[in-house]
């Protein structure tokens, strides 16, 4: 095994259906980069092993029992890393009393299963979704890590986020979504100002209309020389089938399937109404503005915000709830990671799924 303790970690963050999967499938058909599938486990690990100064045989057989203890994350779980529990347990006991919790919880990206050949590691990766809103703890976290945030436009990323609406992952209410991509993009703006050189934000719609310039920056940015040949990663579809035997990947995931492609982008233009596209430019706000999205209806509309704030103001406390719970102790930072949804099923029980505010706006 590589001396995993040396090697850097990066991080790529966005909000669900933003191209965060394109982007990783990009970094995972490098050959100098392993990146692992979604499974937000770090968080839970880290609380659990933050505080351990020795890593000995019974706190590292301890660590990977936690690993492989039957969690799922909505319909993710660790079969999907494809990891090895015996050679993976006598790769990391190597690390014995020279390893701190930032290797341990890099070594199960590194050990993730790939469809590609990998020669010697440059780089670790991470891509959750969910990760988007702890962004100032994982760089508290990994002190030396780089964060790739890519952004899509907010209208196109709620059109793609309703065909989730089956999944029960978000609740498919506009003014909620629209609310979330700008807090996480004014989340994202914060951290590159502070840390200018370990943050980039990029578009979607760059990386699918000029996707060698782009990831040529990407590669700069995180250290490794570029590689035309993660443009062929579409070629990997039946090995890909085959291999996860899941009939989402192809539902849901389905342009990962074909080469790099604009097809994705001014959804709205065709799926959204008039009255969604005038609260989904409200609610954006100048955020919007600042990534040159052009909006359909410019200018502020007082009952327009005075309707979106509900639902701004219930996803703004979610946020906040999450990224607290996140700091608790193991158990409880673990039961809150799991059972998130519940506050959303909660809301929707006592008001009615009907009555969610923006639910039609």
């Amino acid at each position: 095994m590589e001396d995993i303790t040396k090697i850097p970690m990066f991080f790529i963050l966005g909000r669900p259906r933003s191209g965060t999967t394109l982007l990783t499938t990009l970094f995972n058909a490098h050959p100098n980069v392993r990146i692992a599938p979604e499974f937000p486990i770090f968080l839970p690990l880290y609380q659990k092993f933050r505080k351990v100064k020795d890593w000995d045989e019974a706190t590292i057989r301890s660590f990977v029992d936690h690993l492989y203890d039957k969690h799922k994350f909505n319909n993710r779980t660790l079969e999907n890393l494809k990891i090895d529990r015996e050679q993976y347990t006598a790769d990391i006991l190597e690390m014995q009393h020279k390893g701190n919790i930032q290797d341990f919880l890099k070594s199960i990206n590194y050990h993730s299963f790939s469809l590609y050949e990998k020669k010697n590691t440059l780089l670790i990766g991470d891509k959750n979704p969910l990760y988007s809103i702890y962004a100032k703890r994982f760089l508290k976290i990994f002190p030396e890590a780089k964060f790739i945030c890519i952004i899509r436009d907010y209208r196109d990323n709620f059109v793609s986020m309703k065909k989730l609406e089956e999944l029960k992952l978000e609740a498919p209410i506009l003014t909620l979504q629209v609310y979330r991509w700008r807090y996480v993009l004014k989340l994202f703006i914060a951290c590159r100002k502070k840390y200018p050189g370990r943050f980039l934000i990029m578009k979607y719609e760059d990386l699918v209309t000029e996707q060698e310039k782009v990831f040529k920056e990407l590669c700069e940015f995180t250290g490794i020389p570029f590689d035309p040949v993660v443009f062929d990663f579409y070629k990997k579809k039946e090995e890909t089938m085959k291999a996860y035997n899941n009939p989402l990947v192809g539902k849901f995931h389905g342009n990962l399937m074909k080469p790099i492609n604009t097809g994705r982008m001014n959804l709205y233009k065709k799926d959204l109404t008039e009255k969604q596209i005038r609260m989904a430019d409200q609610v954006a706000g100048k955020y919007g503005d600042l990534l040159n999205y052009k909006k359909e209806y410019p200018g502020f509309n007082t009952g327009l915000w005075i309707k979106s704030r509900p639902l701004a103001i219930y996803g703004w406390i979610i946020f906040k709830l999450m990224v607290a719970a996140s700091c608790m102790p193991y158990k409880m930072s673990l039961w809150f990671s799991l059972k998130s949804l519940i506050l959303v099923k909660t809301y929707s029980r006592f008001f009615g799924e009907k009555a969610l505010p923006g639910k039609n706006n």
